[in-house]
């Protein structure tokens, strides 16, 4: 029997879903035990899934002799020292195909409503105001060669570089682990658009600071459907910049009424990665994961410091 403590429960999860979690792992000779808080009872489990809004550092490892792995039901791992997981054999691994499609969605439909300026359309509807007249003035673009700059090339942003790559755009891909992938200032000079997939982690922490923010031409298009600390986003309250943000450095983010009152601006709470079959295929994923822990065969999604 492998025990595995199941930690932290998002807003939107229900007791179904945490149910059909519990069957899938049970199947696998597995005995599921919930906890909500802080402090969790750690010391004989082998297996710990959790969310991203606990944490697990060295003196929580400590705690737990038995533990050989830990895995987020998120696709960000910031939540998760790595480094002491790998100290102590502690393998770690993520699920972020079961948001996935989710999240390119709603990059992609936040990006599409900006290009066609349609926030700003409808708020002129409105007051009540037919804005026909006023399409010469506004920055109105198409899909089909347009400049797109994807920032992170994982599951997510390599899915999202497909989709616009399909609907005829010219994708740049910026990404370290890449091998002659173009830096972040070239995006910048060159594409109409950016989406921001990448990690979080102390070289993308702010990597749209406010110098890189008052730098861009002011009809760039800027998509954040990643970790909101990859933003200024008091900044951007600084610039007439079109911004689409799913995430925030702070949430629910404190200033979210005002900018939420720009008409170039589409907001929404942390929800991109939520779909109405979310629950089972979180539930399959970390199912997939534990099996393979189980058997001794690799991980579908390791995260490592290498």
């Amino acid at each position: 029997m492998v025990n595995v403590l199941r930690w932290g429960r998002s807003a939107y999860e229900t007791a179904e879903q945490l149910n059909d979690e519990v069957e899938r792992l049970a199947a696998l000779g597995c005995e599921v035990r919930h906890h909500v808080g802080e402090d969790p009872p750690v010391e004989d489990c082998r297996a710990l899934v959790l969310t991203s809004k606990v944490r697990v550092d060295g003196a929580l490892l400590d705690r737990a002799p038995e533990l050989g792995l830990v895995v987020t039901t998120t696709s960000g791992h910031e939540h998760i020292d790595v480094v002491a997981c790998e100290a102590r054999g502690v393998a770690v691994a993520r699920c972020p195909l079961a948001r996935r499609d989710a999240v390119v969605d709603t990059a992609l439909g936040m990006a599409l409503a900006l290009l066609r300026d349609l926030p700003s359309l409808h708020s002129r509807a409105r007051e009540g105001i037919w804005a026909r007249s006023e399409l010469p003035d506004r920055p109105m673009r198409r899909v089909r060669g347009l400049p797109v700059g994807i920032v992170g090339h994982g599951v997510i942003g390599a899915r999202a570089a497909q989709v616009w790559r399909a609907l005829g755009a010219q994708v740049w891909v910026s990404d370290p682990r890449m091998k002659g992938s173009p830096q972040l200032a070239e995006l910048i000079e060159e594409c109409a658009l950016l989406s921001l997939h990448c990690d979080l982690n102390p070289t993308t922490r702010n990597l749209l600071s406010a110098e890189v923010l008052w730098s861009l031409n002011p009809e760039t298009i800027v998509i954040n459907t990643a970790r909101g600390a990859l933003i200024d986003v008091d900044a951007l309250l600084e610039r007439d910049l079109r911004v689409g943000l799913d995430v925030f450095p702070d949430e629910p983010y404190p200033r979210l009424a005002e900018l939420a009152a720009r008409p170039n601006t589409l907001l929404t709470p942390h929800a991109a990665g939520y779909h109405r079959d979310l629950g089972r295929s979180l539930a399959a994923e970390l199912a997939l994961t534990v099996r393979a822990f189980i058997r001794g065969e690799p991980l579908p999604h390791p995260v490592s410091t290498s």
